[in-house]
């Protein structure tokens, strides 16, 4: 995905040169004494030789190069995370997914399962820039060619990190549930996943699977308990958003369904995506149209009604507005849902309100009857009882 702020384009490319030169002249000499905060970064192509990247930055102050609950909470805005994140240096090494034991891998996974930045040595060959960016992982687009990683101080763990990483009968999926139920942090999770730190058989795997995995393995586990709730007849909408990423839920009486519509301004044109979504039975295949942020959103709309002990039907929209100039990963949508699971609240006598009051908090999704299918078949199933 291209970053569609033209004069942020120009800004970054002029600084990864800068950075470039920088660590250029400072790697004529042999090993360069970098830091991460920690991060790493692991890409799907080649599968299943991947490249693996370990993040990293001159700066000794790295912790705050990957931080999304602190920018969070802190209020940076999304021009402030761009240039923090694509000021990253993406040290990668091409490694085998089933070789998630040999030396460079388990200094990468170290380093990433550490609580706090590390000093790391390393030499880095062939530095390059690319203007581009994904859109489920933040931006870190200069890269190099990793040598002789070495990790030069010692790696602090959470105690539950600690645990499932050298407990190897502990489980993936149990691990993921266990490290969430400690309060370890979706996104540490994932990277353990990703660099091959959990599980019985373990591997490298692709950081954009492993963010969804997390998501979609703890909203599973939420789901079982929430099935356990009781319904109530009661129909409201919780509203609000951060970082260009804005959302109005609808929560109605019913069995536990979801749903999420996803639109994006982008200053010059709107596009309303086709939804996804699932019934009291769930999803037997992985989302088509609204990917990562699917899983995101359902995590955060889970942890409400957890918190309600109640089970509702949910319809989520996400509108994405022309200040989210550039991806910065689904985390932004993970904490933008949670944003509005904690925002404003508005209660409504009716469905029939709910839907209206709807239609005028949204900026750009309207006639919601018609583009959602769980609001669709709530009107069919009613009309058909009330013709009963």
């Amino acid at each position: 995905m291209k970053i569609k702020n033209v004069s942020s384009v120009y800004e970054y490319i002029k600084r990864s040169k800068s950075i470039i030169n920088r660590i250029k002249t400072i790697s004529s000499n042999g090993e360069i004494n970098g830091f991460t905060p920690p991060s790493t970064l692991i890409g799907e192509y080649g599968y299943p030789r991947v490249s693996v990247g370990l993040m990293f930055t001159t700066d000794y102050n790295a912790s705050v190069y990957d931080a999304p609950r602190y920018w969070a909470e802190t209020g940076y805005d999304v021009s402030k995370i761009f240039a923090i994140r694509s000021s990253l240096v993406n040290a990668k090494s091409i490694i085998n997914v089933n070789d998630a034991s040999n030396k460079t891998m388990e200094n990468i996974a170290l380093s990433v399962m550490s609580r706090n930045e590390l000093a790391i040595d390393l030499k880095i060959e062939k530095l390059v820039i690319s203007p581009f960016v994904s859109k489920f992982d933040m931006p870190s687009n200069i890269t190099g060619v990793a040598k002789n990683i070495k990790i030069t101080e010692d790696v602090k763990l959470d105690r539950p990190v600690e645990k499932v990483y050298y407990d190897h009968d502990f489980k993936s999926l149990d691990a993921i549930n266990y490290l969430y139920g400690e309060g370890i942090y979706e996104d540490k999770i994932s990277k353990m996943l990703s660099v091959g730190g959990l599980g019985i058989r373990r591997k490298i795997v692709p950081t954009k699977w492993s963010i969804t995995a997390v998501d979609d393995s703890i909203g599973k586990n939420i789901i079982e308990e929430i099935k356990e709730y009781s319904t109530e007849d009661v129909f409201f909408i919780m509203s609000g958003g951060t970082l260009g990423n804005n959302f109005t839920v609808l929560f109605f009486e019913g069995p536990w369904s979801f749903e999420l519509i996803e639109a994006w301004n982008n200053g010059n044109e709107l596009y309303i995506g086709k939804s996804d979504y699932e019934q009291y039975s769930g999803r037997t295949k992985y989302v088509e149209n609204t990917a990562g942020a699917y899983y995101a959103v359902r995590l955060a709309v889970l942890e409400k009604l957890k918190l309600m002990k109640r089970q509702f039907s949910v319809v989520a929209i996400r509108e994405i507005t022309p200040e989210y100039f550039v991806p910065l990963g689904v985390w932004v949508v993970r904490e933008s849902a949670r944003k509005a699971m904690n925002g404003i609240r508005t209660d409504t006598k009716d469905f029939n309100e709910l839907i209206a009051k709807s239609d005028s908090a949204c900026r750009y999704v309207h006639d919601i009857s018609k583009r959602s299918k769980l609001i669709d078949f709530r009107l069919k199933t009613v009309s058909l009882n009330h013709f009963i």
